[in-house]
């Protein structure tokens, strides 16, 4: 059957290429993995296909396209989220076409989609007081409020995506004073090491010693929840749900704060704070982990103080005007060739 050579490739591509031969995270996985049950649901509910029937005769350009439009306007995804679905569909085809040369036309049919167009705006950062009294809300008089700290000030130091933070281990950490840093793995796997400052090396100190007083504990995972006396790792719904928590109790002391808050938004701060203070875009772009230097830009292009300040600091150095025109009517007349 059609349906078997599709499913088998499908099963080739998760199981082995990707994890294997492409040795990406599993949260990459799972991510492309999303993206084949969307395109899945959608040729069932639009063209009433049952698993059987699906083959690659039913993939084509035009399948793609409208698959793109059901994201947007029936599951209403955001156009940077679509576009990550499509990009998984077209990695897919590549691999397929690489297996099987006689996929190739169907997978350069579909490399023709174009992504849906997407708005460029400002990256949501928290305020530096907000920033503050989210760190603040959780402190210290728990063990639970002492690992809540940290974890809220270690994301916000290192400016970490969400998921690098849960990837952390012990081993991962030095906390020598005047020299403390971090390695974090980004996307694709790729490692970098960034500061930290003395605060947060303190704080982990003593996070260390509390939650990982076993030198056997550096290859286990470092924030974690117990449940029943056991550890398990913390899940990215484990962090929004603390983040929140402590935002509604620091809320009274700061309006600032909005009604919901996720991760990002405290490493969009961090870039924002870098940037004023100063640091080269190059520089936080190695800091930020991002591949290109145009997706740091855009934190340069949103922060309308910057550019108010920027503003106000050139027009003081701005010469004063030509004082207005004094002289009579005629004379006015005769140098503009009037008269």
């Amino acid at each position: 059957m059609a349906s078997d050579e599709f499913f088998g490739l499908v099963r080739s591509w998760l199981t082995i290429h990707l994890p294997r031969s492409r040795q990406l995270s599993p949260h990459t996985i799972r991510s492309y993995k999303t993206a084949l049950n969307a395109l899945l649901d959608y040729l069932r509910q639009s063209q009433h296909l049952s698993l059987a029937e699906v083959s690659f005769e039913v993939i084509n350009r035009s399948t793609i396209t409208a698959f793109l439009t059901w994201l947007l306007d029936s599951q209403h995804l955001g156009a940077s989220s679509a576009n990550q679905r499509l990009a998984a569909i077209k990695s897919f085809l590549s691999y397929c076409a690489g297996e099987d040369p006689a996929l190739v036309s169907i997978w350069l049919d579909v490399t023709q989609v174009r992504p849906a167009r997407t708005s460029t705006r400002a990256p949501d950062g928290l305020s530096m007081p907000a920033v503050d009294a989210l760190i603040r809300d959780p402190g210290q008089d728990t063990s639970r409020g002492r690992r809540d700290t940290t974890l809220i000030l270690l994301t916000f130091d290192v400016a970490a995506r969400i998921q690098e933070i849960l990837d952390l281990t012990p081993a991962d950490i030095d906390t020598t004073i005047g020299a403390a840093r971090v390695t974090l793995t980004g996307k694709g796997r790729k490692s970098r090491t960034v500061p930290l400052m003395d605060k947060t090396a303190r704080h982990l100190d003593q996070y260390l010693s509390e939650f990982h007083p076993s030198t056997t504990d550096i290859a286990g995972k470092l924030f974690f929840t117990a449940r029943a006396g056991r550890r398990h790792q913390m899940s990215q719904d484990n962090i929004t749900y603390l983040l929140n928590k402590h935002a509604t109790a620091a809320r009274q002391q700061c309006s600032e704060l909005p009604e919901k808050i996720h991760a990002h938004q405290l490493r969009h701060a961090r870039a924002i704070q870098m940037l004023r203070a100063g640091v080269p875009l190059p520089h936080i772009k190695e800091f930020l982990g991002h591949a290109n230097i145009a997706t740091t830009s855009v934190y340069a292009s949103a922060d309308n103080r910057m550019v108010r300040e920027a503003i106000q600091k050139a027009g003081s150095a701005t010469p004063d005007l030509a004082p207005l025109w004094t002289g009579g009517d005629d004379l006015m007349l005769q140098l503009a060739g009037l008269k």
